[in-house]
């Protein structure tokens, strides 16, 4: 055997397991044509170095070491099999330049072709890109400190949070306890201007019923100050299909109506007025049956229709009406 440098042996050992992830000690020895002793010194030392090599010595005299199917040094493997599926799903992510990269390097390294042309994902704003990373952290048990302008408010405000669950989106928003209230609210990302982790500042868990019961009283990620009313409207044929196919997240097509034509629409929400804005943007094709909504809708529709007269006027004494 003829000398090699000292970081030689451990190289050609790493790359070894690389191509097999079991070895008996052997035939590993005499594949790299070293001594067994060498070889066990070797590995110890990379075992102590972190890598996950297990010792099994329950064929004796034979000995094996094994190391896991998925171990790859300072990184993640991934079988050939399952690169398809990876670059598919980082092609169907929010365009950001994170999401480029990486699927850049996958592809690269798997000497694939880029799929992101011929995909068209979603795209994150700059306040998404810059301030989602850090919310996500925050949703693992970190209070997060933010500079927030809220939809309310013109002037942004420092907050502390704690971050419960995060709706990727886009619009990306998250449910998280706020410090000065002690209640569960929603957030949107874009309302960043300046976030931070703050490890200092104890983090509040919500109960879990309690954030459940938010969750499932939202509408399109919304969520109204009062309580949860029932909610219900039907929509006739043929815009029923176009409604069914969508519907905001949170309301769902009643299964049992038995509506010979048109369905019915149901949800239990505090967000009424985001019902509301979706039933008049239906027009005459839907027909509010709760109250509350039914009042919501009356409210906004007599708004739109006081604004718009001035325009309306010119167009009717053309005859120019919208078809019923």
């Amino acid at each position: 055997m003829g000398s090699r440098s000292p970081v030689d042996t451990p190289a050609r050992v790493l790359v070894a397991f690389i191509q097999r992830r079991q070895w008996r000690q052997s035939d590993l020895a005499r594949a790299l044509d070293i001594t067994p002793q060498t070889l066990v010194r070797t590995l110890k030392a990379l075992e102590d170095g972190g890598m996950p090599l297990v010792r099994d010595e329950s064929e004796k005299p034979q000995v094996w070491w094994r190391l896991p199917k998925d171990w790859a040094p300072q990184g993640v493997l991934f079988p050939r099999e399952q690169i398809p599926g990876l670059l598919r799903v980082l092609a169907r992510a929010p365009v950001s330049r994170e999401r480029d990269s990486l699927l850049a390097h996958a592809a690269r390294s798997a000497r694939a072709t880029d799929t992101k042309r011929r995909v068209d994902a979603a795209h994150f704003t700059e306040l998404e890109e810059a301030w989602l990373p850090t919310v996500e952290d925050a949703s693992r048990g970190t209070t997060l400190g933010m500079r927030y302008v809220g939809s309310g408010r013109g002037a942004p405000e420092w907050r502390y949070v704690s971050v419960q669950h995060v709706d990727v989106g886009p619009p990306s928003r998250f449910v998280a306890v706020c410090h000065r209230t002690g209640t569960l609210k929603r957030f949107r990302v874009e309302g960043i201007t300046l976030a931070r982790l703050d490890p200092t500042t104890t983090y509040r868990a919500a109960e879990p019923g309690e954030l459940q019961a938010l969750l499932r009283e939202s509408v399109d990620g919304f969520h109204g100050d009062g309580a949860a009313v029932d909610c219900s409207f039907v929509v006739r044929a043929p815009e029923a299909r176009w409604v069914a196919l969508n519907l905001p997240s949170g309301m769902t097509v009643d299964p049992h109506a038995a509506l010979r034509d048109g369905v019915r629409v149901r949800c239990r929400t505090a967000a009424v007025l985001r019902v509301a804005r979706f039933v008049v943007g239906l027009g005459e094709a839907a027909t509010p049956e709760t109250p509350e909504l039914a009042a919501c809708v009356s409210d906004l529709a007599e708004g739109a229709l006081k604004n718009a007269s001035a325009t309306a006027t010119p167009l009717r004494a053309k005859g120019l009406r919208a078809r019923r």
